[in-house]
């Protein structure tokens, strides 16, 4: 099978370099020659160029790793290029503000988004080593003109990357999701760090500060963006959240123990629940 990753950051080069390892035709384009002669020499595509033509009639699968605002841009400029027994598709964070003008045009090839739900908190294809997709969840996003063969395919890809579990879901049910279980934790994370006024902190640290922070170390480009086309469900997570913590203060102030062992009580049942 042959793929072409559009865009060679930090996850379409995990990507490559994990297709490639399985046995695909992997072909890379970026607007960085840097990148693509990186890709290049350590193995982790088969060809590469910063224009993207030169792979796209030839290519099976189109898997587009870009910030959410070019997606749409990229697929409308290169239309006319895709055929009807290609499978387009992105990693990126966000779904509603972009995948239903995607639909809009009536693309020949069939277009079923997803979403990796791993990282690291660095950027750039030569960190693309790093990333391990083992056992973490592979999501993909559906809508009414979804092809079942695209959506097979796309198992069989999330599969082929080392991914633990795959489910298939709606772009509405993933936006809110997603705005709870990866937008607000970057959120309190970036809060937390960002609250911190003594310098000494670094001293006093131990693992509970260094695993709830370790995301706080983002890319500021690409998290102002998805923070911003998914601003109505992040909001709520985060009113939410503010709900719940000022239960837990009160009970603070009014030193009402019971109270705070209800609490760690309930959080601990909920998060053993999701160990299952």
């Amino acid at each position: 099978m042959k793929v072409l990753i559009v865009g060679l950051g930090l996850m379409g080069g995990a990507y490559a370099y994990k297709l490639k390892s399985k046995g695909y035709k992997v072909y890379g384009t970026d607007i960085n020659k840097k990148s693509i002669e990186y890709a290049i020499f350590n193995g982790f595509i088969d060809d590469g160029s910063v224009k993207p033509e030169l792979f796209i009639q030839k290519s099976d699968i189109i898997i587009i790793a870009l910030y959410p605002n070019l997606i749409v841009d990229f697929v409308k400029k290169y239309s006319k290029l895709f055929n009807e027994n290609q499978i387009i598709t992105d990693i990126s964070g966000v779904k509603t503000s972009f995948v239903n003008e995607v639909e809009k045009l009536a693309l020949p090839a069939s277009y079923v988004s997803h979403h990796p739900m791993a990282g690291r908190e660095k950027s750039g294809v030569n960190y693309s080593k790093e990333v391990e997709f083992n056992d973490a969840n592979f999501l993909i996003t559906t809508t009414n003109n979804s092809k079942s063969y695209a959506v097979e395919i796309l198992k069989t890809i999330g599969k082929d990357l080392g991914f633990g579990r795959i489910n298939v879901i709606d772009i509405e049910k993933h936006d809110a999701m997603i705005g709870f279980t990866s937008q607000l934790t970057h959120a309190i994370a970036v809060s937390l760090v960002n609250s911190d006024k003594d310098k000494d902190t670094k001293f006093f640290i131990g693992d509970s500060y260094r695993d709830l922070t370790r995301i706080a170390k983002i890319n500021e480009v690409l998290w102002t963006e998805l923070f911003l086309e998914n601003k109505d469900n992040l909001l709520n997570s985060i009113e939410s959240f503010e709900n719940e913590l000022n239960v837990l203060k009160q009970a603070i102030k009014d030193d009402d123990r019971e109270k705070l062992k209800e609490l760690f009580v309930n959080s601990t049942k909920v998060r053993k629940g999701m160990d299952k």
